[in-house]
């Protein structure tokens, strides 16, 4: 009877350090698969950060939204964004349109205008 309690001690043993090995491996690949999903930032962020940081200097900013990329000429990007805004008690949309060299990423211009029906080319 003593062997076979010894035999069921080493067994359980064993069979619990697996068990343990098992848990701690399949935690890392729980915990990896639980990480929340981290997005990177998309192409035109840094750009709309720019145009948060202009539009906000003249205007209250109520909305937001991002039109689009486009190639204005051959080296000019231009990034689109459409506001919604408040200045002295009247709402209106901003379209603030942001042209730079797609490499260098150097800025060309920063132009604001408030949009009015017809006034926005479409992408």
């Amino acid at each position: 009877m003593h062997k076979f309690s010894a035999v069921l001690l080493v067994f359980g043993l064993s069979w619990g350090s697996n068990v343990q090995a098992c848990a701690v491996e399949g935690s890392d690949i729980f915990a990896a698969s639980a990480a929340p999903y981290q997005e990177r930032d998309p192409e035109y962020a840094k750009w709309s950060r720019l145009a948060f940081h202009e539009a906000g200097k003249v205007y209250t900013l109520l909305d937001y939204k991002y039109l689009g990329r486009s190639i204005v000429a051959p080296g000019v990007a231009q990034q689109q964004f459409r506001f919604w805004v408040k200045q002295q008690g009247v709402e209106f949309p901003l379209i603030v349109s942001i042209r730079y060299n797609p490499i260098s990423e150097q800025l060309y211009t920063i132009e604001m205008a408030q949009e009015k029906r017809g006034n926005l080319q479409i992408l």
